[in-house]
């Protein structure tokens, strides 16, 4: 059996879904019971399936049980509920909405999580030159996309009022104390670009400690894949056509082990207000939804977190500039790109054709 994993939720009360497109083409099924293969090493194996709801979104695991390998889905809830209590800018009492509310110039002490996602969006931030920036928050407030509800489209004031705030510059971090401190009341973050990546990381290293060896896991369509399928061979994950409305219908099947990969797209995560469509990817430098012709961006990096970061950092950036970023960090990158006839067009780097094997003949 094929399934094919999808749909995209936004309940109040969690992280905001970053729209991350990728279907897994799982071939082996296990969606509500065991089932057994034999995979290239002839030992027969059985996989199983844990699932449930996180971050707006499903969360999916897929791994081949064992001994030492049987998880529990009251762990893998009780885990990313305490991500969530430390990420999500849905709860009002989470770290970050804590830190959120902090008065300027007051050294915050944290968890090792959330210091380590912000050093992290700081080296992304420096990377992109200003492309990718956490202290977006004020904007993605602003245009519709936070945890408030906003009727109508910003004014040019407005806009300018919560630019204000924007910039990684308002954030000190004090790695060896653990500790952060914004330099303005209004500075507000917002992990939604790197939080279901850095989700499944944790899932990830979870199942690693139990000794599993091969899995899946899917936070929303970010995924990190070890090892093998149950038919022996690599994890198959479709990439999803952007076409607004459509689900399901794929545009390229990667092969991965031993890697992650995250997608961001425009094509359903928007708005339409006074018939004008919002994207919810804003370009930090200009305070406005970003403007180009990227209808979505896959990339591959060992960790989810990163990839997750990459994919939304040259969804701003556009073709060209996220080509070259990609090419000079040696990424393999797949953008689909909106072209003048309606259709689409693929532009990708040497170093994604070893994962599509249509592109390797």
């Amino acid at each position: 059996m094929t399934s094919i994993l999808r749909g995209l939720k936004r309940p109040h009360g969690s992280i905001a879904a970053a729209a991350a497109f990728v279907l897994a083409l799982i071939v082996s099924a296990c969606d509500s019971s065991p089932s057994s293969d034999k995979p290239l090493d002839g030992i027969a194996s059985v996989y199983r399936s844990v699932s449930g709801d996180t971050m707006g979104t499903y969360y999916r695991i897929q791994y081949r049980a064992s001994e030492s390998c049987d998880i529990a889905q009251s762990a893998t809830d009780a885990l990313l509920a305490q991500f969530n209590q430390s990420l999500s800018t849905y709860i009002p009492d989470s770290e970050i909405s804590e830190f959120n509310r902090s008065k300027a110039n007051r050294w915050i002490t944290v968890s090792p999580r959330l210091l380590v996602v912000v050093q992290t969006a700081l080296e992304v931030w420096r990377q992109t030159e200003g492309a990718f920036d956490i202290t977006i928050g004020p904007l993605v407030n602003l245009w519709g996309f936070g945890p408030e509800e906003m009727p109508a489209l910003p004014s040019v004031s407005q806009q300018r009022e919560a630019a204000r705030w924007v910039g990684m510059r308002q954030l000190q971090i004090d790695g060896v104390n653990a500790k952060l401190l914004k330099t303005g009341d209004g500075v507000y973050i917002d992990m939604s670009a790197l939080a279901k990546g850095l989700g499944v990381d944790e899932l990830a290293e979870y199942l690693a400690q139990q000794d599993c060896g091969d899995y899946l896991v899917d936070i929303g369509g970010e995924m990190r894949v070890a090892g093998v399928n149950a038919k022996g061979g690599p994890w198959r994950v479709g990439i999803e056509r952007p076409v607004p409305g459509r689900q399901a219908s794929v545009q390229r099947v990667l092969t991965l082990t031993d890697i992650a990969v995250a997608t961001s797209g425009d094509y359903r995560n928007y708005r339409q207000v006074d018939g004008v469509r919002v994207d919810h990817v804003i370009d930090p430098r200009s305070g406005r939804p970003a403007d180009n012709q990227v209808a979505s961006v896959t990339v591959l990096h060992p960790q989810a977190m990163y990839a997750d970061a990459y994919a939304t950092a040259i969804m701003v950036l556009g073709t060209e500039a996220g080509l070259a970023l990609a090419r000079q960090l040696q990424l393999p990158v797949l953008i689909i790109e909106k072209s003048t006839d309606g259709d689409f067009v693929e532009r990708y780097t040497d170093a994604v054709t070893n994962y599509m094997p249509g592109l390797r003949e």
